[in-house]
């Protein structure tokens, strides 16, 4: 590898123009597989449960542990803007391409959904001692948001994002320059405007996110010049996370992400620029130091990767409410140590992530063919 000389945008436009026909959109190209690409999807989906398995948040588990590993949202959506030049855009047909989206992501979405609303009807009742009427109530005040689940914000989000397809493909057919400006200015506006508030805003999502695929829509175009100069790359990487995570720790004092309405001021969201580096650093990482076993164990992962993200806070629920009647009636007493926080943390993902393989395990026995169609896999 050659690191003495720096890259130009000269360099990176002479060395690999864009793979997209201009001519003919519909034309396919051959499509050689990424294998690290496999392996980052299923650490990114073992990431977002990660994310969703801390115990005593602001309250016992270390701050700068949890800003890392919350957020990883931001490298799903980069690894699906990479699939989507990679696969989808050699070959574009936007009704097709948005025919698949419905059947493989929205139609399991709206039947965990259908279930989920079940489930939490009941809970109201047993669990938080509401009448039928107040627990009817509730359920229409969650439906209203458009998820049942808390982390299915996302296929609203991503739903949108796949409604913009003709746009990326457009994006693909401009000259670098123009594309790195697009980038840069959805970068600037999304670290001031921030995630929205409880994630309910789909426009505000979309905007913020479009960096991250716009992002792994160029890592795919310009791929052999991404890894012939991935080195300097990966130093940017490490750096902007040691820094990014000192500041939102250290200095802020601030765990989690930002979230807040688009238009009032609160900073800059560090956690935004922390998670471009961390998809940057990750690639390294799928790249050179995945070992045979991990990556077949990653790619079982990744092949299961929207089921798991489905059914998990089905799992999650269950743990909540389990721990919210043991406090309650006094089994156990709250814990907010260090220790403690970070092994109920492990034993949380561990029940959730892997309890939702053995779950898809048995339901796609049960459904048969139709449990793509009902939990994503």
């Amino acid at each position: 590898m050659n690191i003495t000389q720096k890259p130009t945008l000269m360099d990176i436009e002479a060395s690999q123009k864009p793979s997209v026909d201009k001519s003919s959109p519909t034309k396919a190209k051959k499509v050689v597989r990424v294998i690290e690409f496999d392996y980052l999807r299923g650490l990114a989906i073992a990431l977002i449960v990660l994310g969703h398995s801390v115990t005593n948040t602001n309250d016992g588990f270390p701050v700068w542990l949890e800003n890392i590993v919350r957020g990883g949202t931001g490298v799903f959506v980069f690894i699906s803007g990479f699939f989507f030049h990679h696969i989808f855009a050699q070959r574009f047909d936007y009704r097709r391409f948005m025919s698949k989206k419905v059947m493989n992501v929205l139609v399991p979405f709206l039947a965990v959904s259908a279930f989920a609303i079940v489930v939490n009807f009941f809970g109201f009742i047993l669990v938080d001692q509401t009448s039928v009427p107040e627990a009817f109530a509730l359920c229409w005040e969650v439906l209203q948001k458009g998820f049942v689940l808390f982390p299915h914000w996302y296929i609203p989000f991503i739903m949108a994002t796949f409604l913009c397809s003709g746009l990326h493909f457009r994006y693909l057919k401009l000259p670098l320059f123009a594309q790195l400006s697009i980038l840069a200015a959805f970068t600037i506006i999304a670290v001031v405007i921030h995630r929205p508030a409880d994630n309910v805003n789909v426009l505000q999502s979309l905007v913020y996110f479009t960096p991250f695929y716009l992002l792994g829509m160029l890592y795919s175009q310009y791929l052999d010049w991404m890894k012939q100069y991935y080195s300097y790359f990966l130093v940017a990487a490490v750096i902007t996370m040691i820094a990014t995570v000192w500041l939102q720790s250290g200095v802020l004092f601030h765990a989690g992400g930002f979230h807040k309405t688009a238009f009032e001021w609160g900073g800059i969201d560090l956690q935004f620029i922390q998670k471009m580096g961390l998809c940057i650093l990750l690639v390294g990482f799928c790249s050179h130091w995945v070992w045979s076993a991990l990556g077949k164990h990653l790619i079982m992962l990744a092949s299961i990767s929207f089921a798991i993200f489905f059914l998990h806070p089905l799992l999650g629920m269950i743990w909540g409410n389990t721990k919210y009647f043991l406090l309650n009636a006094g089994y156990i007493e709250p814990n907010n140590t260090v220790l403690y926080s970070l092994i109920s943390s492990v034993f949380l993902f561990v029940f959730q992530f892997y309890g939702s393989v053995w779950l898809i395990g048995k339901l796609k026995h049960l459904f048969g063919s139709k449990s793509r169609l009902l939990i994503g896999a």
